[in-house]
């Protein structure tokens, strides 16, 4: 977990407690916080205007993939970026071949990773050689250990940030898309220093739209929760590690109940061990370090045994979780950590039953004068454990639910059978070609080109006006750059107007918007309303109709669809394919084969749009493979305590069942009457649990706009499972003492 809940510190500057991200934000109309970055020629105007700011670096992934070629080698790649030539002196990257010192020689230079220089050059020293990056030739200039995974920085290739307007970027004070980061000096007032920001923006951007703020690195990592981030939709992952972090507590907390019970429910049996050794000149203090002893022991190994399983297990839950965690035993907190650990549980699972032992008096207890523990404290430990495991399952049950909701939830678009290729290289040139010989196949059904996949609309702005806007309006609008096919392509439905006509040439200055972009702006007939953006003055044609283009974490917000004069324009983006799913690998072979022809150079590398949907919830997928994993365990730990109990408990009242079997009772009547005691202590249990996880996943569906409901089902199925496992695990032992013949089990006690 701490793993997790840091940034790759080696990568940062010595004094990375001083390193803050420059984020730019702005507020929806609801309140959320919906964007991060900063204007590229910002970060210099802080340096050079505030003397608490030492130094600033520029960086900017690029959000789709490029074609990068050496030679006969060509490969579709996402880990490109840009940065200043400081970026290297914030973040200690450490140079395998190169130097920092000398990091971007000239405009075209490029830095790689090890990774990639092996890739691409194999055992030569790469220095000097050539890489061309979407037909621009970048010469390495320095070759860089890997990026750590656990970094929010995620680049193999980083080309100076000079040289970003020649690859489609814009570099003015509007541009809030490029992020920043500054160094700060050691002792800098923030305060003072928020103020001398607001001051210096203010006057940068007198129409007040945007804040911009300084938000530390340790934040970053998993405090971050923007619409807009780095890498797209950021998600508060911290919130899911305080998940896991209680439920390994209640885990080990379960456990320890099981040690408690059963150590106190047989102290009987050691009752007269204890005497005996009084009787001897035993003190009370001896006793109880005896006793917490073997609770240390009992610790001690079951730590040796964990770590064994943990660095066994290890190497599958790294695969399932898409991290790349080890366990750095040198690594002082981690040992101070787990030390920590083992004594809490040493000392909570060692002193009652420590404590209670060494109390007997020997006088009472050689006499056969022997007090069980107090079985009301046991009953107290039981009912807790149950109340675990029903939470335990109740939340899985939800997340599940939920999760369910979101993949079968109709999100208003058509993506199944859709592949899709970014669009770069000769694919742009030769795009009109390829999608007219696409449309040749029956098997195709659409064909289409954006600037974005469906899936995310990152592009945004607040620089839009329509007929009968007002000066107080200020809001945003999404936006998504596309072609006449988008919307026949992706089934998506216009509830008034029309779609973009290519017949008609006034349709490059048109505009299409979704039904809450209408709501936004407040418009009766917003068909024929006078629209304009970016310079380009036309109206609205058509009204979508609302569908989901990003996670169902959060609600639909407006947005704009609009093209451009293809005789102007190059085309961007992406590529996206529909295909009928009948016979799809003739199909795909129909495209590879028609693929090859028109674009030879750019690899046939293409991506289903479901894995890209599938990727919005992998967080949450993961969460409930991992809450069953845990529901499980706590299930099978209880029943365990509890098999262990009521062995025990059916071993003090042989005598009593042999009484009852004489007395005429049938062997049901004597399990009805041992089962009673388990449905109390469940649905005592039930009692805790239920509003403890109606609270809980009330509260966790908040960061759904689209929520499940919270069904009663759930929680009778998870009353019903734990009642059920709970009486089997009883009736084994009260079945197996009420078979024992009435002569032996009295003649067992008597004896």
């Amino acid at each position: 977990l701490w793993i997790l809940d840091e940034l790759s510190f080696d990568s940062f500057h010595e004094n990375y407690e001083n390193l803050y991200r420059i984020v730019v934000t702005m507020h929806s109309p609801d309140g959320d916080i919906f964007s991060t970055g900063t204007a590229a020629p910002l970060a210099p105007a802080f340096e050079e205007s505030l003397p608490d700011i030492l130094e600033t670096a520029r960086f900017r992934p690029f959000f789709r993939e490029m074609l990068v070629a050496h030679g006969e080698e060509m490969f579709y790649e996402k880990d490109v970026a840009f940065a200043d030539k400081e970026f290297f002196r914030l973040f200690t990257h450490p140079f395998i071949h190169g130097s920092d010192q000398d990091i971007f020689p000239e405009i075209n230079s490029a830095v790689i990773s090890e990774a990639y220089a092996q890739k691409y050059f194999g055992e030569e020293n790469p220095i000097g050689k050539t890489l061309n990056v979407n037909e621009t030739t970048l010469t390495i200039s320095g070759v860089i250990e890997n990026v750590p995974i656990n970094s929010h920085q995620h680049f193999s290739i980083l080309i100076n940030f000079e040289i970003i307007e020649e690859f489609g970027y814009s570099i003015h004070w509007e541009s809030l898309s490029h992020n920043a980061y500054a160094l700060l000096s050691e002792h800098s007032d923030l305060t003072a220093l928020k103020t001398q920001i607001d001051t210096l923006t203010n006057e940068l951007y007198s129409h007040g739209a945007y804040e911009f703020n300084l938000q530390p690195l340790s934040e970053v990592h998993l405090r971050s929760s923007f619409d807009s981030d780095l890498y797209g939709h950021s998600e508060p992952t911290f919130q899911y590690i305080r998940i896991f972090v209680l439920i390994g507590v209640f885990i080990l907390l379960i456990s320890v109940i099981n040690y408690i019970n059963l150590a106190t429910a047989r102290s009987t049996m050691r009752a007269r061990e204890v005497s005996v050794r009084k009787v001897f000149g035993a003190r009370r203090g001896q006793l109880i370090r005896q006793y917490m002893g073997e609770s240390f022991l009992l610790c001690l190994m079951s730590y040796l045994l964990a770590m064994l399983l943990v660095e066994a297990a290890l190497p599958s839950f790294n695969a399932f979780t898409g991290k790349e965690m080890g366990i750095n035993y040198a690594d002082a907190r981690f040992s101070l950590g787990i030390l920590v650990i083992f004594l809490l549980t040493a000392l909570g699972s060692g002193a009652y039953p420590a404590l209670l032992l060494s109390s007997f008096t020997p006088a009472r207890t050689l006499s056969g004068d022997i007090k069980a523990s107090p079985s009301s404290f046991r009953r107290i430990l039981v009912i807790l454990q149950f109340s675990i495991s029903i939470l335990m399952i109740i939340c899985t049950g939800m997340v599940y639910r939920q999760l369910t909701f979101i993949q079968n939830r109709n999100l208003g678009i058509h993506a199944d059978q859709t592949i899709y290729f970014p669009v770069t290289g000769n694919i742009g040139k030769n795009i009109s070609y390829l999608k007219e010989a696409l449309y040749a196949y029956p098997g195709v059904l659409g064909v289409t080109n954006s600037d974005g996949l469906p899936t995310y609309s990152g592009s945004w702005t607040y620089g839009f006006r329509w007929e009968g806007k007002k000066e107080e309006d200020q809001s945003i609008i999404y936006l998504t750059k596309t072609d006449p096919d988008y919307i026949p392509t992706f089934g998506l439905e216009l509830t008034e107007g029309r779609n973009f006509n290519p017949d008609f040439p006034s349709d490059s200055a048109n505009f299409i918007i979704n039904e809450t972009a209408a709501k936004m702006m407040r418009l009766e007939e917003p068909v024929g309303t006078r629209f304009g953006l970016w310079g380009m003055k036309g109206e609205i044609i058509g009204v979508l109709k609302d569908y989901n283009y990003n996670s169902l974490h959060k609600e639909i917000e407006p947005l704009c669809l609009f093209i451009t004069n293809p005789l102007t324009s190059e085309p961007y983006g992406y590529l996206c394919i529909k295909m009928e799913g009948t016979n799809i690998q003739k199909t795909m072979a129909d495209i590879e084969r028609t693929w090859k022809k028109i674009v030879p150079g750019s690899p046939f590398d293409y991506k289903f749009l479901e894995d890209e949907y599938a990727s919005l919830y992998v967080t949450e997928s993961r969460m409930r493979s991992l809450f069953v994993l845990f529901a499980v365990l706590s299930v099978f730990l209880s029943c365990l305590g509890l098999y262990g109990l009521s062995s025990f408990m059916a071993e003090k009242r042989t005598k009593e069942i042999g009484i009852r079997k004489v007395m005429g009772a049938s062997t049901g009547q004597i399990l009805t009457r041992f089962s009673w005691d388990a449905m109390k202590w469940v649905l005592i249990s039930n009692l805790i649990a239920w509003p403890l996880a109606w609270l809980y996943m009330d509260r966790w569906l908040t960061d759904f706009a689209y929520q499940a409901k919270i069904s009663l089902w759930i929680f009778i199925l998870s009353a019903f499972l734990v009642l059920l496992i709970s009486l089997i695990t009883l009736s084994f032992q009260a079945q197996k003492a009420a078979r024992i013949n009435p002569a032996t089990s009295l003649k067992l006690e008597s004896s």
